[in-house]
């Protein structure tokens, strides 16, 4: 996987955390930055495994897993925050 690729795949990342910050009613337990960290490492996660998977030129759907594994995470960790923070 190319530098530029990982690039994009970070971006996109950084992108969905504050996508997820603005979606959630009221508010995030999760810090922005955590919420940008968890964002970047699932989308290059996720692209990552699709490279791995199944090699250079499939840029499109590496993105789609990258950016569906950012969301994921994103809403796992906050619902896992918010019921941890209410016992």
């Amino acid at each position: 996987m190319s530098f530029f690729s990982l690039l994009w795949l970070a971006a996109l990342g950084l992108g969905i955390g504050a996508l997820g910050r603005a979606v959630v009613k009221d508010g995030t337990p999760m810090a922005t930055w955590m919420t940008a960290v968890v964002g970047v490492v699932g989308a290059v996660g996720g692209g990552s495994v699709i490279h791995a998977i199944l090699g250079d030129g499939h840029m499109f759907v590496a993105t789609l897993l990258g950016v569906a594994m950012a969301a994921l995470l994103v809403m796992a960790i906050t619902g896992w925050q918010r019921t941890r923070g209410e016992s």
